[in-house]
């Protein structure tokens, strides 16, 4: 097993398109990481210059002990399962599992036994004779998975592996894949674009946009402590509620303002956000801290509920406040009608300011 360290590690194209800006990332020995960003953020990219299939324009990059910047990827340690399955139709699955061994020259009887082993493990033992055409999806993943685990490699590169599935398949290949990773105790790199898939997976994610790393940390904490307003609307689902203002001080309290709301800030926020009062801010809130309340105060805003879709455990409230759009997520019981004026009070203990040209969170820090 082995750690993997990228150290400024960059890719550029044609000389000047920056596909990863330098970027430094320390996967510890053993860890199941995730990297999650929409289409296009370098996520893929980054993924595959760990496998030595994109040329590293500059920085360094370690596996284990060995700095692995010119090493080919069949000499790097490293497996990878590719999201289109990449196997081969004329062979069997058996075959398929046993190709990268028989490469690599491994006796028969330890080609056989690791084969058979995996099989079993994966629920693959009946199917070692078929070929790829006659398996689900969901099977087809599963040997491109076991293809890899034979081999027994220090580090397991994943790229969207799951996109393919459909929605009941990627939650049970979900479990499997947290279950295999308990059980083969290796570092696992896994990249999707799908925030659900990063929160219930990783151990940490890391959070890309446009090339950069915007934030590495355990799956809540990501969350609830989201650095910029990039993460914190992509993280999450349904998304944050945004609302763009400023802050003002009034009588001694610090208030959150706009033409629509004037929300008197707790101790937290009001702490943090004096050093930006009279700026151009946004305020978050997370969907289910908001609470439904029967009369209005100056930490609450009222608005006209759109519409409403029941969950079974609760009900998503979709929200008019002003001209801006809001989400909130309350109890199932809470009886409310479309077109009714409701009073909202956000739990501010998990409210967020974000503020600067970069748009910082400045209640976090």
């Amino acid at each position: 097993m082995a750690e993997v360290v990228l150290t400024k590690l960059k890719k550029v194209y044609n000389g000047n398109v920056i596909a990863v800006h330098e970027s430094d990332l320390h996967i510890k020995d053993k860890e199941f990481m995730v990297m999650v960003g929409p289409s296009g953020c370098g996520k893929s990219t980054t993924l595959r210059m760990v496998a030595g299939l994109e040329e590293i324009s500059d920085g360094e990059l370690k596996i284990g002990d060995r700095v692995v910047n010119n090493v080919p990827p069949k000499d790097r340690d490293i497996a990878m399962v590719f999201q289109n399955y990449a196997l081969y139709p004329h062979m069997t699955v058996y075959d398929n599992m046993a190709f990268g061994l028989k490469l690599r020259k491994f006796p028969k009887d330890e080609i056989d036994k690791r084969v058979r082993e995996t099989a079993e493990h994966l629920e693959l033992a009946e199917y070692l004779p078929r070929k790829p055409k006659a398996l689900s999806g969901g099977q087809r993943q599963r040997v491109a998975l076991g293809r890899a685990i034979v081999r027994e490699p220090s580090v397991f590169l994943l790229d969207e592996p799951l996109s393919n599935l459909d929605a009941k398949m990627r939650v049970g290949m979900r479990k499997e894949l947290k279950l295999l990773h308990q059980r083969l105790q290796t570092t696992m790199i896994y990249v999707t674009h799908d925030q659900v898939e990063a929160m219930t997976l990783g151990d940490r994610i890391c959070v890309m946009s446009h090339g950069y790393i915007q934030q590495v940390g355990k799956p809540l904490d990501v969350y609830d402590y989201p650095k910029n307003k990039f993460v914190a609307g992509f993280i999450g689902t349904p998304t944050m509620n945004f609302l763009g203002g400023t802050i003002k001080e009034e009588n001694g309290d610090i208030y959150f303002n706009n033409e629509t709301v004037n929300l008197k800030l707790n101790e937290r926020m009001a702490s943090k956000s004096k050093s930006v009062i009279g700026q151009d801010v946004t305020f978050g809130i997370r969907p289910e801290k908001l609470n439904v309340v029967d009369s209005a105060d100056a930490s609450s805003f009222t608005g006209i509920v759109e519409v409403i879709e029941k969950l079974g455990d609760s009900q998503m409230l979709f929200i008019k406040v002003g001209d801006h759009d809001f989400t909130a997520k309350v109890e199932a019981h809470i009886q409310i009608d479309v077109n009714q004026k409701i009073v909202l009070k956000p739990n501010l203990e998990f409210g967020h300011i974000f503020a600067g040209e970069n748009e910082v969170n400045i209640t976090i820090a």
